[in-house]
């Protein structure tokens, strides 16, 4: 798989149960790991940084882009979601029906350096997780969230901060 993806990184573990679609629009940065089980749609293009974790049955669906900072965690059965159909102009829900009868919106999900994504946790397409920002277990992230917060809930909700990074960068 390394080998069809447009980039990648050193020291990079893919383990074999994990599904990668359009591996040729994502690029994989040094020591990332993406465990079995993590499904990975490539969309409009995917930039994975350094020293980034997929967990188990993580999905990155929508067809659209993502981009993440270094040392970035996406915990078990995390969603990032790029893009998504949308019922405005009275269109079609539904992937297998022609384009022009869709109403398809595709944006860019950035989760900034040391960012972590808790379990069941999902992302919706067009939001920016600023650094060090930390989003609970099952938590629904419709709209951008601050740097170095701590966010939980159904919409999701700042809680409390987190204390920087001190450790230097490897």
């Amino acid at each position: 798989m390394k080998q069809k993806l447009r980039k990648c990184g050193q020291n990079v573990v893919i383990y074999p149960y994990a599904k990668i679609v359009k591996p040729e629009v994502i690029e994989i940065g040094h020591h990332t790991r993406i465990d079995d089980f993590a499904f990975i749609y490539g969309g409009k293009g995917i930039k994975l940084g350094r020293y980034n974790h997929v967990a188990s049955f993580t999905s990155i669906i929508g067809g659209g882009t993502l981009i993440t900072g270094d040392y970035v965690g996406l915990a078990c059965g995390s969603r990032i979601v790029t893009g998504t159909d949308h019922y405005e102009g009275g269109k079609r829900i539904c992937p297998f029906v022609p384009e022009e009868h869709r109403n398809l919106k595709l944006g860019t999900v950035i989760l900034e350096k040391d960012v972590f994504i808790g379990t069941n946790a999902v992302v919706h397409p067009d939001v920016r997780i600023g650094e060090g920002a930390i989003v609970g277990s099952c938590s629904l992230v419709l709209k951008d969230i601050e740097p170095w917060t701590i966010n939980v809930g159904i919409p999701c909700k700042p809680i409390g901060k987190r204390p920087k990074v001190t450790v230097p960068d490897v």
